[in-house]
């Protein structure tokens, strides 16, 4: 009879568990999408008090691959992550998640520098997502 409790408790525990996990998982929101053009050039997302607040961000980029260089996040306040990222962003790629200073102020706008490559199929679009 023991045993057989046990295994039942491993087993509620084990989804228990899974359920746990489930809820904090994090959810990411779409900030605002861009249209880049030019080879080197920058571009603002604008995202404005309503969106709330994030402690995360990442970009994906779909049309072409895409190297950005920065980010500058300013805040409602005026205060301004200046963050260094460097990557080649592959088309249907994305940025690693990005720990945001100040997660407890609102983003006025992000703006960001970028370097093109184009491939020949079309425009090349950047999305910015925001985690809570």
């Amino acid at each position: 009879m023991r045993r057989r409790e046990f295994i039942a408790g491993l087993g509620l525990a084990a989804v228990g568990g899974l359920v746990a996990t489930e809820t904090q998982a994090a959810t990411w929101y779409s900030l605002g999408r861009r249209k880049v053009n030019g080879l080197v050039d920058f571009d603002q997302i604008n995202v404005g008090r309503g969106a709330g607040t994030f402690d995360k961000l990442r970009l994906e980029v779909t049309g072409n691959d895409l190297m950005i260089y920065d980010l500058d996040v300013r805040y409602g306040n005026g205060a301004r992550d200046d963050i260094p990222v460097r990557l080649l962003i592959p088309q249907g790629g994305r940025t690693r998640d990005i720990d945001l200073r100040h997660s407890d102020r609102y983003i006025r706008h992000v703006r960001f520098t970028y370097g093109k490559f184009t491939n020949g199929r079309g425009a090349t679009y950047v999305e910015l997502f925001g985690r809570r």
